[in-house]
Parts: C-alpha cells; sequence; structure tokens
C-alpha cells in the first residue's frame, strides 16, 4: 500500500511552511523565559548558566525535532516488526507456522483415527486458517490506517512545535510544553502498543494449535480439539481487533501518564467483546421477529464491537466513559440492522415503520 508521503506529497512542505512561520515565536518565548528568570529574585551564576543551558537544549529540540522523530520512528518500527515480530496482519502466517511445528512434534507412527482417516481435522483446519486470513487482512488495514494517522498527527505537531516548545521557558507554561512532547512522544510509539498486544495474540494461536485433544484419538479428541479451536479464534478475533484499534491509544496515555498498558488492553478486549455479544443478541432478537437478515445482525454486531472498542480507547486518553466517535458508530449500526427490517404486513406505506424510529431515536 501506499504510505502517507505518496497519498499526500504536498502536506509535509506546507508543514515545513507553517513551523517556518511560527518559529519566530519560538524564539520570542525562549527570550521571555531568559528574563524572566533574570529578573526574578536573586539568583546565583550556577541558575544563569543553567537557564541558558535550557534555552540552548529547546533551540536545538525545535531544530532537530523532524531529525529526530524520523529516526525514532524507524527505529521503533524496525524493532516491533523485525525483533518483536510483531505484526497483526501476520495472524495467518503465525498460525500456519505454529500448526505446522506442533504437527511436526506430535507426528507418529501407528494406526490412525477415524478423524485422521476422514482428514475432518484438515478440513476443520482449513476453515480456521481462512478466517485467520480474513483477520489479518482486516488488521492490516486498521494498521494502514494508524500510520496514515500517525503521520499527520506527527507532521501537525512539528507543524505547530514552535509554540510549544518556546512554552518550556516560560515557567507558567512548562507544563503545557511538556504534556506536547510527551503526547508527541506517545504517538511515535504507537506500534510498540502492537508489540505489547501481540504477546497474548502469539499465546492465543498456540493455545489453537495445541494438538493434545488428538493425541487422545476417537470422538471426544476430535471435539476437544474442535471446541478448543473455536474458543481461541472467538478470544483471538475479540482481541486482535480491538487491540490493533486501541493499542496505540493505549501506550500513548501510558507515555503521557504513567497508565498501565497490559490493565488498559485487557478492558478494552474486554469492553469490546461484550458488547459485541450484547449487540449480536439484541440484533438476532430484533431481526428476527422483523423478518430481517444475517447482514443486518452481522452490521450490528461489528458496529457494538467497533463502538466498544473506540470509546474505551477514548476513554482511557481522556478519563470520560462518554464517547461522541464509538455513539456514532453504535448509531449507524443500529440503522444498518433497522434498515434491514421488512415493512409491516399491514403497514404497507410505512408509516408505522417511520414512527417508530422517530420514538426510538427520541429515547
Amino acid at each position: 500500500m501506499n504510505d502517507f508521503n505518496t497519498l499526500f506529497p504536498n502536506f509535509l512542505n506546507q508543514c515545513t511552511e507553517m513551523n517556518r512561520v511560527l518559529t519566530p515565536i519560538a524564539f520570542v518565548l525562549l527570550a521571555i523565559g531568559i528574563v524572566s528568570s533574570t529578573v526574578t529574585g536573586r539568583r546565583s551564576p550556577s541558575a544563569y548558566l543553567r537557564t541558558i543551558g535550557r534555552t540552548f537544549a529547546f533551540a536545538a529540540v525545535l531544530s532537530y525535532l523532524p531529525t529526530w522523530s524520523n529516526e525514532i520512528s524507524t527505529t521503533i518500527d524496525t524493532t516491533v516488526r523485525e525483533t518483536l515480530r510483531a505484526d497483526p496482519a501476520a495472524v495467518y502466517d503465525q498460525y500456519q507456522k505454529a500448526l505446522a511445528l506442533k504437527k511436526g512434534n506430535t507426528s507418529s507412527g501407528g494406526s490412525k483415527s477415524w478423524w485422521d482417516l476422514l482428514d475432518a481435522q484438515a478440513l476443520f483446519e482449513m476453515f480456521i486458517s481462512g478466517v485467520m486470513w480474513l483477520l489479518g487482512f482486516l488488521a492490516s488495514v486498521i494498521v494502514f490506517y494508524a500510520y496514515l494517522v500517525q503521520k499527520f498527527i506527527l507532521y501537525v505537531g512539528f507543524a505547530l512545535a514552535p509554540i510549544f516548545i518556546g512554552f518550556l521557558a516560560v515557567r507558567t507554561l512548562h507544563s503545557i510544553g511538556v504534556g506536547f512532547l510527551l503526547g508527541y512522544a506517545g504517538v511515535l510509539c504507537w506500534p510498540i502498543g502492537w508489540g505489547a498486544a501481540s504477546l497474548l495474540t502469539s499465546g492465543l494461536i498456540d493455545f489453537m494449535s495445541d494438538q493434545s485433544f488428538l493425541a487422545s484419538g476417537g470422538i471426544g479428541g476430535a471435539a476437544g480439539y474442535g471446541l478448543q479451536n473455536l474458543m481461541g479464534l472467538a478470544a483471538l478475533a475479540i482481541w486482535l481487533i480491538s487491540t490493533t484499534i486501541a493499542a496505540p491509544i493505549i501506550i500513548q496515555k501510558a507515555i503521557a501518564t504513567g497508565a498501565q498498558v497490559g490493565q488498559g488492553l485487557a478492558s478494552t478486549a474486554t469492553t469490546a467483546g461484550i458488547a459485541a455479544v450484547a449487540a449480536g443478541a439484541g440484533a438476532v432478537a430484533s431481526l428476527g421477529a422483523a423478518g430481517g437478515g444475517v447482514a443486518g445482525a452481522a452490521a450490528a454486531v461489528a458496529g457494538g464491537g467497533a463502538a466498544a472498542t473506540i470509546g474505551a480507547a477514548e476513554a482511557s486518553i481522556s478519563g470520560s466513559s462518554y464517547s461522541m466517535l464509538g455513539s456514532s458508530i453504535s448509531s449507524l449500526a443500529s440503522a444498518r440492522g433497522a434498515s434491514r427490517r421488512r415493512p409491516k404486513k399491514n403497514d404497507p406505506t410505512g408509516d408505522d415503520a417511520v414512527r417508530d424510529l422517530l420514538l426510538r431515536s427520541r429515547n
């Protein structure tokens, strides 16, 4: 896929121009910081030297911010992908490698059970592999757009950096400048969130590819292996999609405030899973009663899970339980499900259906 600079070739130049225009403001703020620290109270020569040293450090950050951010971003991305082997889009390949490894370790001679003779295990694993490929594709799309959003935030931050770096030199505005730099560093570290989430992803894949049940043979072993894979697949689907969306926001909050990354990932996945199950149950009940189809139920489940994931991620940043974006997605999912409902037989004009929708929206 194309990167941000290919899709928006002039955006970086415009941000650079904005940075150049705002740079004099930074130097004015740095001068104000030097003057204010000089005229307020009696200070020793060493204190004046520290003030001048900090001013030069702030000027260096302002000058080398794009270079340092590019180096840090490249290093983090390379480390996460090549050293940690953390890539949400590679779950299909990870599952195939784990499955081949487990089969190689447990393969032995002797008689085969009816499960092996019918080759039902291979068909079942092909189904699991297909779902894994679909999950990997969805994760790759999410990661692609996340990288686009990351570049947008970093470029806009670079464009506005002179103002906030200048705040560092003014005592009353120093905390604002520190918050800006911490937020900027948090955005640079987005891939680390995917690296943290991949720890459980690898564990779930190992759990699904475990061949212990098949070693016992018979119907019980086959049923246990199938149940094990279905449970692992459900957990992996919720974990992979929810953490791929929320991990960057959670790691950004962790860098800015010191929050626990594992706790944020676990709570986000749990919230998304509960919301998806609740949305699916409600969609199946309502659409079944109204004669709706599977597409409306799927839209409601996906919308409920996505709304809960985004809402939990936004809550982890803002500290509020309300999510405007999550509520919007949930409403769209509900509207999608409602649009699939058929009109009542005694309401050929659809007036009653419109009235019901208006009442639902008011409630």
